[in-house]
């Protein structure tokens, strides 16, 4: 099976290079830096090291065996943010571990960007019927 997604992902070494493919990609790579500048501290993510139009180099985590929705809980209530419903924070694909601790991988997500997801996800029924 073949998965589109909106940014390209290389696991080179101890890092991950995220490539943006879309509109949507890039705005989730500026978003991801975002987010990393205002809550670094936090420990609730995957460490970006830089971000330089939409592209987006994290450091590598290591995957995750369960996800705690408790501390998906605790990110969604800390960060209004991420507090939104047409989100894939849920998906276990999009956290791993880092110093022991779960974190989140992927979160270049917000309202508006989440309203783009929701007009494709309409664009390609109309397609199909």
């Amino acid at each position: 099976m073949i998965k589109i997604s909106t940014r390209l992902v290389f696991l080179i070494r101890n890092r991950a290079y995220k490539f943006p493919l879309s509109r949507r990609g890039y705005l989730q790579g500026k978003q991801e830096s975002r987010i990393w500048n205002n809550h670094k501290d936090t420990g609730f993510f995957a460490p970006l090291i830089w971000e330089c139009f939409g592209i987006v180099c994290q450091e590598r985590v290591s995957p995750l065996d369960e996800l705690s929705y408790t501390r998906l809980e605790l990110i969604r209530n800390t960060i209004s943010e991420l507090n939104i419903e047409n989100c894939d924070l849920h998906n276990i694909a999009n956290w791993g571990t880092y110093n022991n601790q779960p974190v989140l991988l992927d979160y270049g997500i917000n309202e508006r960007i989440s309203t783009m997801y929701k007009l494709k996800q309409k664009d390609e029924r109309r397609r199909n019927t």
